[in-house]
């Protein structure tokens, strides 16, 4: 656990995208054999760090949040704090919670839509490319489309970097699993919780209320 701790704390989402941008507007293709190329990726991705915080929010207003792949100490902690306490122990609980969150998110990366997400990575990088295009208001521009492989390769560096782009709540599918996960392991967890929906989602939506929190260790 504390070497995902120490990745969450490491990873800075919006220094990350602004550079991938910086990356994308300067046309470098490698940076670890290009030094020009990784020059001015240093050397100007602040100017990006705006066109990074638009596409954050953007992805919000979505529905979606950037968060650990793996779930960090305070995202476990978040998801309940009163479940360590009860039958299983803080272990068990945490083992619990672990697991259901994965089947939750495995669930959900296994059959989402991704092209609401890579249209909005698309649009930011065409921004980035064309400031003027900030002014074009009409929504019949489509040139975006144009950055499509770019945007997916924004999305594999985030994952990349273990995190991933997922819901802000969960997803009905998402709850199913996570109810039908803890129907089938039979453990003290079950009994505690009794697999109730509502306990699930809340759950998740707790701990991705937590993913920006650091530990205090």
């Amino acid at each position: 656990m504390r070497g995902r701790e120490q990745m969450s704390q490491t990873f800075d989402i919006t220094q990350h995208l602004a550079k991938e941008f910086a990356r994308y507007v300067n046309r470098v293709q490698n940076d670890q054999v290009d030094i020009l190329g990784s020059f001015l990726i240093e050397s100007e991705w602040e100017n990006y760090i705006s066109d990074s915080k638009e596409v954050l929010q953007s992805l919000e207003l979505a529905g979606f949040v950037i968060m650990p792949r793996e779930p960090t100490n305070k995202m476990i902690e978040a998801a309940d704090a009163s479940l360590g306490s009860g039958l299983m122990g803080q272990r068990g609980a945490q083992n619990y919670i672990t697991h259901v969150f994965n089947a939750m998110v495995d669930e959900y990366l296994g059959g989402y839509d991704t092209n609401l997400v890579l249209d909005i990575f698309s649009m930011a990088i065409a921004r980035a490319s064309d400031p003027k295009a900030r002014n074009d208001t009409s929504g019949e521009n489509t040139s975006y489309q144009r950055f499509r492989k770019q945007a997916q390769d924004v999305v594999a560096g985030i994952q990349k970097n273990g995190s991933i782009i997922a819901p802000d709540e969960a997803t009905p599918e998402m709850i199913a699993k996570g109810v039908s996960e803890t129907a089938e392991n039979k453990t003290s967890a079950s009994e505690q919780t009794g697999g109730n929906a509502d306990y699930i989602a809340s759950i998740y939506n707790n701990m991705v209320a937590a993913r920006n929190e650091k530990s205090s260790n």
